[in-house]
């Protein structure tokens, strides 16, 4: 196997573990399309049309209008990292370590740091933002049930809609919601759904209303959360409001044949990255911190 085999392979599993573990993968815009003339843009496909009028025996239906553009958004997030091991002539054994180290980046390196950035995107781009505590599971339950009622109001489409709600409020929400046993062999507590919300719960590292993104200087990697910084209760997003992508960069993989450094093999991993609240859609996001 050479070695641009070797790191599309090794791209290829970091990106299939990436979209197994991050919880806001299921956010990935559809209908977008890359721009071939600058690497920092995406474009999403939006369709509008008009309304009805009247129809008329004589005339007919009434001359509607779609108009279907291409909205560019600039991605501004370039992460990346690079990682060596000492030689390893066994390729199984070699491949087998990478595999591991991929798997330890992704799950406690790469998958926080992005769900965080884009936790904290889409607070900031929220059509409404409440601070509020919530000293039982009713009171919580109650908020939601107004943040839905507030997006109702305004006419967000209900179906797709998602909750993602802070961990630490999960037995907040169990209590709440009360549940009775007959004959299961296993007791599962797990809340999936609430009114026909699809929820997640998140960690409370990745949930904060700001973050800051490391630049690897002096041993400082992945994210930090800044003074001021509160902690997200929850979020409702309807998908179709928010923009979601990443490029990244074909894996690069150096033996420690050719590498003229050191005697190691080098792999090379980039991703690039944002995420956007659309403006004119941004009643579709609604967001509660912690007071």
């Amino acid at each position: 196997m050479n070695n641009l085999e070797k790191s599309q392979k090794y791209l290829d599993l970091i990106l299939e573990l990436f979209k197994r573990g991050s919880l806001t993968a299921r956010l990935d815009s559809e209908s977008m399309k890359y721009d071939n003339t600058d690497a920092r843009i995406v474009k999403l496909l939006t369709v509008e049309t008009t309304g009805l009028g009247n129809y008329e025996k004589d005339v007919g239906y009434p001359q509607g209008a779609i108009t279907a553009q291409w909205i560019p958004f600039e991605l501004a997030v370039d992460r990346g990292a690079k990682f060596l091991l000492d030689r390893i002539d066994d390729d199984e054994v070699l491949g087998l370590t990478i595999g591991r180290a991929a798997q330890v980046f992704t799950d406690f390196e790469m998958i926080p740091e992005l769900d965080a950035y884009r936790f904290a995107k889409y607070f900031d781009g929220a059509g409404r933002k409440v601070t509020e505590t919530y000293s039982t599971g009713t009171t919580l339950l109650t908020a939601i049930d107004a943040a839905a009622t507030h997006m109702n109001n305004l006419d967000v489409p209900q179906e797709g809609r998602l909750l993602f709600v802070n961990q630490n409020l999960e037995s907040l929400m169990r209590a709440a919601l009360g549940r009775y046993w007959s004959n299961d062999s296993a007791i599962n507590t797990q809340i999936k759904s609430y009114n026909e919300l699809d929820l997640t719960f998140i960690p409370q590292k990745r949930f904060k209303t700001l973050i800051e993104l490391n630049s690897g200087e002096d041993n400082h990697w992945g994210f930090t959360t800044p003074a001021g910084a509160k902690d997200i209760n929850f979020i409702i997003i309807q998908p179709k409001c928010v923009v979601q992508a990443s490029k990244t960069a074909r894996g690069k993989f150096i033996s420690a044949d050719e590498n003229q450094r050191v005697d190691s093999n080098e792999f090379q991993f980039r991703i690039y990255h944002d995420a956007f609240v659309i403006d004119r859609l941004k009643d579709g996001v609604y967001a509660s911190a912690k007071e």
